[in-house]
């Protein structure tokens, strides 16, 4: 059992208290609403400034953004090959794993996958944390999504609390060492892609 697994018990046991919360909740968590949101935002961040010099500045910060979700995805696969633990619906306390169930069958569905570390809390933490270098209120926007994704999915019974922090942890990381180590040394190469770009008139 991970760390931190009564948190799990104590969430779920608010499932099925108030239907309309669980239908909010079911929403948030599941694999498109917030993924697609955070997509249309960065989409909008990279066209919707005039000033070249400042669409430039973000457009790298997206860019770095979107480097980190690749690498802490493939951080997250990694990890999943150790198989930490299962997820809070399959694990052997018979309390814990029935009260998940029920949340998670109520609210989402049964994913089968690895539970630690949690690859939605990456992805919309490495997603933030690259914004929120270069446009604070953007920046801002991502992670109330993200915190809300991965709520919702610790109501939905679908994750351990540990799965979420690691997860999230491992995306603000990834995109700080992308944004302020590794992007910078790699320089002209954003801006000889920036350049392509506005030729094509992608950028």
């Amino acid at each position: 059992m991970p760390p931190l697994s009564g948190w799990t018990l104590w969430i779920t046991g608010f499932v099925d208290k108030a239907p309309a919360l669980d239908h909010v909740m079911g929403f948030l968590a599941n694999d498109f609403i917030v993924p697609v949101a955070i997509a249309l935002i960065l989409l909008g961040l990279w066209v919707g400034h005039r000033d070249l010099g400042r669409r430039e500045q973000i457009q790298k910060a997206i860019m770095n953004a979107s480097v980190a979700i690749g690498i802490s995805t493939l951080v997250v696969r990694i990890l999943n090959m150790s198989d930490f633990w299962p997820r809070p619906f399959l694990v052997d306390d018979f309390v814990i794993r029935e009260s998940a169930r029920y949340a998670a069958q109520t609210v989402f569905y049964l994913p089968r996958d690895p539970s630690f570390p949690s690859n939605a809390a990456t992805i919309s933490f490495a997603a933030a944390t690259g914004v929120w270098f270069s446009h604070r209120k953007a920046g801002a926007v991502l992670y109330f999504l993200a915190f809300l994704w991965v709520f919702a999915r610790f109501y939905a019974g679908i994750h351990f609390a540990i799965d979420l922090a690691g997860g999230a942890m491992i995306g603000v990381v990834t995109s700080i060492m992308i944004s302020k180590v590794f992007m910078p040394r790699t320089e002209p190469l954003p801006t000889l892609a920036l350049k392509v770009g506005r030729f094509l008139y992608i950028a």
